[in-house]
């Protein structure tokens, strides 16, 4: 494990849960290719903050790289819906090319 990931940790298991530190502890595992702890991290921001746009999209990569598609575009579908309400047109639009790159279910 890697000294990013072990100091991240040890601030959320001091300071409780963040956001941030959640999505930021989700971004060094997918960095390092550990795509389920990622997905783990990813989906405990949304647990934490529900409207928190970046965390679907990063899940998305993240269950997409692990090579589960469905997951992926479920996870991005809600992404985009999020976007959309939100008016994040700009987000909505790299969803789509996310979803549309997904293989055909």
């Amino acid at each position: 494990m890697n000294d990013r990931i072990k100091a991240i940790e040890q601030m959320i298991e001091t300071s409780g849960e963040d956001v941030f530190l959640r999505y930021s502890l989700g971004m060094e595992y997918a960095g390092a290719g550990e795509h389920a702890r990622a997905v783990e991290s990813f989906r405990k921001c949304i647990e934490l903050e529900g409207d928190y746009l970046p965390a679907y999209v990063e899940a998305g990569k993240s269950l997409r790289a692990a090579g589960d598609s469905a997951g992926a575009r479920e996870m991005f579908t809600a992404g985009m819906e999020l976007a959309a309400v939100r008016g994040e047109r700009h987000v909505r639009d790299f969803i789509q090319q996310q979803l549309d790159a997904l293989p055909k279910a």
